[in-house]
């Protein structure tokens, strides 16, 4: 949890994929992931906003 410098849930979402947070998915399968399901299941904890030009998502809870 914390601050992100992204545009958005789902790019929040990717990011967090690509780290391994939802595991070891192998290359080949990351094209069958909906990235916009998971961004819908991030929204519940955290919210997107602008600040000086930035956007961001930062954990709301």
């Amino acid at each position: 949890m914390g601050i992100y410098a992204v545009e958005s849930l789902k790019e929040l979402a990717e990011q967090l994929v690509d780290e391994g947070l939802y595991g070891d998915i192998p290359e080949n399968l990351t094209y069958y992931i909906d990235f916009d399901a998971i961004a819908r299941d991030l929204s519940v904890e955290y919210t997107e906003t602008s600040i000086a030009g930035g956007r961001y998502v930062y954990a709301c809870r």
